[in-house]
């Protein structure tokens, strides 16, 4: 994230792999995002309740796909590059049973003996990601207590505060991984494609985001100062 090279010997330093899919994920985990933004910016005073429905449904909607094709990135990157490094057979028989945190940590240093900082905000934020995903894809109801509405106030304001957490972590960690990822395995050998415009003349940050993207930056480049 530096403009500077930084070479980390891997076992391929290229191959031809098919179905890799982390680019798209991450594309429109990123446009999703914005989309949430944006519809957030409208000014609700003119509307009417109908109208505010809409809209919240509209916020919803884009914040669950941030979510989700976020988290779905996050694991297609680093299942391709465990395929590419170490072989589809070996990840299959021993790496693909992993949970989503441990494939980062573990296959980095099986690959070139490197890894993320668990005590990073990289990692931190990978934890958020991934409790939000499986929230989402293990949905599961329960009963409203008639009894105690107070409680069930309460709890829904609650799961909206951490909703509203989740859906930041999104692309936070999206910009944060691909950006720490640049200093432990290389610019040309990150997971998820390097964010370095000098290593990547085509980056182009949505206007919405680019502010996430600076504050993120400047996390990595402070902690790899």
């Amino acid at each position: 994230m530096n403009g500077q090279y930084n070479h980390i010997p891997h076992p391929r330093e290229s191959s031809a792999r098919s179905n890799v899919l982390y680019g798209t994920y991450f594309k429109i985990a990123e446009t999703d995002f914005c989309n949430c933004l944006e519809v957030l910016a409208i000014d609700q005073s003119p509307l009417n309740e109908d109208e505010r429905y809409k809209l919240e449904k509209e916020v919803n909607n884009f914040a669950l796909k941030a979510i989700v094709f976020a988290a779905m990135s996050v694991e297609s990157a680093i299942n391709d590059y465990a395929g590419k490094h170490l072989g589809d057979k070996y990840y299959q028989q021993h790496l693909a049973s992993l949970d989503l945190i441990s494939k980062w940590i573990i296959i980095p240093r099986l690959v070139c003996e490197r890894s993320i900082d668990k005590s990073g905000a990289a990692y931190n934020s990978l934890k958020t990601l991934v409790s939000a995903r499986n929230k989402l894809v293990h949905n599961k109801s329960e009963e409203i207590n008639f009894s105690d509405p107070y409680a069930v106030i309460k709890k829904q304001e609650k799961r909206s505060e951490e909703f509203k957490r989740d859906f930041h972590s999104s692309l936070k960690t999206l910009y944060l991984l691909s950006m720490e990822m640049d200093f432990v395995v290389g610019q040309m050998q990150n997971p998820l494609g390097t964010l370095d415009s000098a290593f990547n003349p085509s980056l182009e940050v949505p206007e919405l985001a680019k502010e996430l993207f600076k504050n993120c930056k400047d996390t990595v480049l402070k902690k790899y100062s």
